[in-house]
């Protein structure tokens, strides 16, 4: 069974988080990228990602509300 966000795309398998133990958000990740980063201006953060299982941490974890990664338009 495939979840989806509320705009109605389906979720990736693998998405980012950072490293931090408060961390509680999901990035979808950068294609553009070997390391694990997240396709939004977070990015260019200086925190460490990792990549992580959708499915595993999506009970615990928000979606970034960024248009890169899970969000739609900003207001």
């Amino acid at each position: 069974m495939s979840q989806a966000s509320s705009k109605g795309k389906e979720l990736p398998k693998k998405a980012v988080r950072n490293r931090s133990q408060y961390a509680k958000t999901l990035h979808r990740a950068d294609p553009d990228t070997d390391e694990p980063r997240p396709a939004c201006p977070t990015r260019e953060s200086e925190h460490d990602y990792t990549e992580v299982p959708t499915a595993a941490y999506r009970p615990h974890y928000k979606l970034c509300g960024n248009p890169e990664c899970f969000g739609g338009e900003w207001r």
